[in-house]
């Protein structure tokens, strides 16, 4: 049986069970449940913007009609994140992450039934704040049941789980939407949340480090570590030997005092241009191709190729991290990102044409984009120390939200006043902007043995 130190809390006690103990089958189920929810997340969070030509045909409205909708939508995410985090902070990951999951099944199922773009603004609001609150917490699960030595599986799985999502969504609308129509989407998008919600509630368990902290949780805790295959007792003192946690007091000022300053300049700058140049591809793309004449199953794919880069970008980011290091990996990716763009704006729209070179572009603005906006949460966990991280990756993930909420309006007015050709050169001029942002950068992962 495992024995604690006398000296030691539950919370160490805890922590040192599971970082040094097996990484047996319950934790590995525990981990793919908590990705589907970031997996569903990244569907979700794209099957309108893939409805969105067939809605404008069907109720004849216009692609602006739609970019209200879409900014409710981002603004949601961003309180669902902030809300939802705290209340996982304090009721625990599950039941927020249940709730969340179960929030943003409702609210996509509901557009199924709706004939209009009023009802769309609750509905995406409503679903945003699920979304929002999902990620946070179902990070926080992957992070806090796997061991030390396999955390980075349960980071990496939480960085791609939003691009393959996407990918997946394009998958399915490439199917679903010639032969079964908008509707389909969002059928799909409510009931297979449903099924995990479900699935959590009978399997997922709860976070061992939060139940460390609360003693009349204790014989929960000591039944989740025996099921992760740690020998405990659910009488052991130690359950009860209960240590608050000391959270230091970060002001925004400290994020702008000297040692900080130019990082968090940079990170801000980053995370903003990203995240809009990300986020307005995502929201405009199918809608510019469904208008230049490209059959729905084109619209689909050309979202897809977009996703599925990403997936292997962020895949390949976190390995060239440790041989090249982040400062050259994180560069080459914007400068990919901007030559893709202008490559695209370059591009004529031809529907009887060969689409080859219009999705290669496609796939590789999506993975350079995506690679960027997915590595760059671990830089900011790497700029900042342990007093100041949780703020200052706060802050800048709370920026970089701003990016995503002002995008459909930005991409909005480009398209308007410029159209497709203008509107992936604002993308090219986001991302040279995100590029003098990661050079500002001063602290960066260094490459392996440097």
């Amino acid at each position: 049986m495992a024995q604690a130190d006398k000296s030691e809390s539950a919370v160490g006690y805890v922590g040192r069970l599971i970082d040094e103990g097996p990484w047996g089958a319950y934790q590995k189920a525990a981990l793919v449940i908590a990705a589907m929810a970031v997996i569903l997340d990244g569907f979700d969070n794209q099957i309108l913007s893939l409805a969105i030509p067939a809605l404008i045909k069907e109720w004849g409205v216009t692609r602006d009609d739609f970019k209200w909708v879409l900014v409710t939508g981002f603004a949601g995410m961003a309180l669902g994140t902030a809300l939802f985090g705290m209340i996982g902070d304090k009721k625990g990951r599950r039941p927020t992450l249940i709730g969340c999951v179960s929030l943003f099944a409702a609210a996509t199922l509901a557009i199924a039934f709706v004939d209009g773009v009023p009802p769309l603004y609750i509905l995406r609001f409503l679903g945003g704040l699920g979304l929002g609150g999902a990620m946070p917490n179902a990070t926080a699960l992957l992070a806090e049941v796997a061991p030390l030595r396999r955390r980075s599986i349960g980071v990496t799985a939480g960085i791609v789980g939003i691009p393959l999502g996407g990918t997946i969504a394009g998958f399915v609308a490439a199917e679903l939407l010639p032969q079964y129509g908008w509707t389909s989407l969002f059928l799909v998008g409510g009931v297979l949340p449903i099924a995990i919600a479900i699935i959590m509630a009978i399997a997922l368990p709860e976070s061992p480090r939060f139940l460390a902290r609360r003693p009349h949780r204790s014989k929960q805790l000591a039944r989740t570590l025996q099921r992760m295959g740690r020998d405990v007792d659910a009488d052991d003192p130690v359950f009860q030997k209960v240590e608050e946690e000391k959270i230091q007091k970060v002001s925004l000022g400290t994020l702008f005092a000297s040692g900080y300053r130019r990082d968090t300049v940079g990170l801000w700058g980053a995370m903003f241009f990203t995240l809009t140049s990300v986020y307005g591809v995502v929201n405009w793309l199918p809608a510019i191709l469904g208008e230049a004449g490209y059959a729905p199953g084109m619209t689909s794919t050309g979202l897809l190729v977009f996703n599925l880069g990403g997936v292997v970008a962020a895949l390949s980011a976190a390995f060239c991290f440790s041989i090249f290091g982040s400062r050259k990996t994180l560069l080459v990716m914007a400068a990919g990102a901007v030559a893709a763009s202008i490559g695209l704006g370059m591009t004529p729209l031809d529907p009887a044409a060969d689409k080859t070179r219009l999705l290669v572009l496609l796939t590789l603005q999506g993975g350079f984009l995506n690679g960027v906006q997915t590595m760059m949460y671990a830089l900011g966990a790497f700029v900042y120390a342990t007093d100041v991280r949780a703020a200052g990756v706060g802050w800048a993930v709370g920026i970089g939200r701003l990016g995503a909420i002002v995008s459909p309006l930005i991409g909005a007015a480009l398209l308007k006043a410029l159209g497709f050709s203008g509107f992936f050169q604002g993308i090219a001029l986001t991302m040279a902007l995100s590029f003098i942002s990661i050079a500002i950068i001063s602290r960066h992962v260094k490459k392996a043995g440097a």
